[in-house]
């Protein structure tokens, strides 16, 4: 009987463990902001939904706990610096005609870095004021649409084609008169121009080319900065899980049994294992 009296409690903890993870399983790993705090006399639960690039469009969502909400004003601003006191022009958030008490909103964030969205609420108790700290990172790196990118390769060269005949038809025509036609000087003046137009133009898109390239390499940098590190697994030998932090040959670490019990090494850098690991063995 005490037997069953202690699987019975063992049961009911591990019910109560699982009920708990699974209650919380939908902010793990999330990018978006959850926050509850009072804006003076008001107490708020603010969702922030961070866009997956940036520049991007935050979505806010606030919920008051009582009925007593008038108006709610939403800005982002730094979270620190000169840019933290000095406010732009605040968004009114829009109150929900079937549910008074919630209020949604949308905010441009043009800026990598820690900002915050400040909250100004106005009720029947008076003002209040809360911020709430949002990071803006990028997550994703959003590819050109086709058709997007045709029509804008097209306009590239139409306008570059464009600007050296323009430069030579101002060279070879520039100051004739109705009816005269360009003495052949003119026109070799004109070919001469319109080859030097040609290569700088030509340099143009190449510098513009370079610059664009190493904005998008920063770009991805930066997104990939944020990204959890890809793992691979393997078991050797049937007693040593190998867990390699990337595809091919590398530094890598293993968990295996024997007498490196509690030593750590993976690619020169230490590491300290706790928990129900027994043996962490450095593997190269």
């Amino acid at each position: 009987m005490r037997m069953f009296r202690s699987h019975a409690r063992m049961i009911a903890v591990l019910v109560t463990m699982l009920a708990a993870a699974l209650s919380l399983s939908a902010h793990v790993g999330s990018p978006d902001v959850y926050y509850e705090g009072d804006a003076g006399p008001y107490h708020l639960f603010v969702t922030v939904r961070v866009p997956q690039v940036i520049p991007g469009v935050a979505e806010i969502q606030i919920r008051c706990a009582t009925n007593d909400v008038r108006a709610i004003q939403i800005v982002p601003m730094r979270l620190t610096g000169a840019g933290s006191h000095y406010p732009p022009t605040p968004d009114l958030a829009r109150q929900s005609k079937e549910d008074p008490q919630f209020f949604t909103g949308s905010l441009w964030l043009m800026e990598w870095g820690p900002l915050k969205v400040r909250v100004w609420v106005d009720g029947a108790k008076g003002k209040g004021e809360l911020s709430v700290p949002v990071p803006a990172a990028a997550q994703r790196t959003f590819k050109m649409e086709r058709p997007l990118g045709g029509l804008l390769a097209f306009l590239m060269v139409f306008l570059a084609i464009g600007m050296i005949f323009i430069a030579g038809a101002a060279v070879r025509e520039g100051n004739l008169g109705p009816g005269e036609t360009p003495a052949p000087g003119r026109v070799r003046r004109a070919r001469v121009v319109m080859a030097l137009t040609a290569v700088v133009v030509v340099g143009i898109l190449y510098l513009g080319r370079t610059w664009w390239s190493s904005e998008a390499s920063n770009y991805q940098r930066r997104v990939n900065l944020f990204k959890p590190p890809s793992a691979e697994t393997k078991l050797e030998n049937g007693k040593r899980l190998v867990i390699s932090d990337r595809p091919g040959p590398g530094p890598h670490v293993a968990f295996a049994s024997g007498a490196n019990r509690g030593r750590s090494v993976c690619g020169g850098a230490a590491i300290h294992a706790r928990g129900t690991i027994p043996n962490f063995r450095g593997h190269s």
